[in-house]
């Protein structure tokens, strides 16, 4: 598909108005995006853009957090059972110990802990600032990697959402292609909070740690902020 059928298609649906969506919950919107552009999948080849475009569609009255990626390998300082026994809690609910939270570069979270950026952007480390001490550090050279690979391009689509005798119907009236990615805007994300970490690990009654692996996360309207170019299209 080329990019002047991608817009008129996309400015066809915008004409519909409002249509019902194609499966129910969360996952509706891309769902009923892509039956109605034609697409077999969650991504799409346009060969005058470049490539490839990852597709991403969003509520516009909602503001959901997503998860772009999750990284783990050779970065905790601790072993992931001692991160839980030393700087977790007790999940009541569950009966088990355990460590699940988000951690940002703006504040320090509830359980003291921090994200910050090197000098020189080559590294993002994780600290419990109250004790000062090394949890986790990143190499953004591979951070930066893992985003750039799976978002080099993105079809980015906002629908109004809403409901009719327990029916959610979609109106989708912006689309752009984001494009250009970069180690600086990453950086960018990370330093003014956009871009979180959450951390997602628990002890079984065995005492042997579970990691859900740890997410690279933001809402789905700041997505724009991390690439370069940003061009309208409907």
């Amino acid at each position: 598909m080329r990019l002047s059928e991608l817009r008129e298609r996309l400015q066809q649906l915008n004409a519909e108005g409002f249509v019902p969506s194609e499966r129910s919950g969360p996952t509706g919107i891309g769902h009923t995006l892509e039956t109605r552009l034609g697409l077999a999948e969650n991504n799409l080849p346009i060969p005058d853009i470049g490539g490839r475009v990852e597709v991403k569609a969003t509520r516009s009255n909602t503001n959901n957090l997503i998860t772009l990626f999750t990284f783990n390998r050779a970065v905790w300082k601790f072993k992931n059972k001692e991160l839980v026994e030393r700087w977790g809690y007790i999940d009541e609910s569950r009966d088990r110990p355990a460590l699940y939270t988000t951690v940002s570069a703006t504040e320090s979270n509830a359980f003291g802990l921090q994200l910050s950026v090197s000098e020189d952007a080559t590294q993002l480390f994780m600290t419990h600032t109250p004790s000062d001490t090394l949890l986790a550090t990143w190499d953004m050279y591979y951070v930066v990697g893992k985003f750039v690979t799976k978002f080099e391009r993105m079809l980015f689509v906002h629908a109004d959402s809403k409901r009719v005798e327990g029916k959610e119907y979609f109106h989708y009236n912006e689309a752009e292609i984001l494009s250009e990615p970069s180690s600086l805007t990453f950086r960018d994300g990370f330093a003014n909070g956009i871009v979180t970490i959450d951390i997602r690990m628990y002890l079984r009654p065995s005492g042997a740690a579970r990691n859900h692996g740890t997410g690279f996360r933001i809402l789905e309207q700041n997505l724009p902020k991390l690439f370069g170019t940003i061009d309208r299209i409907v």
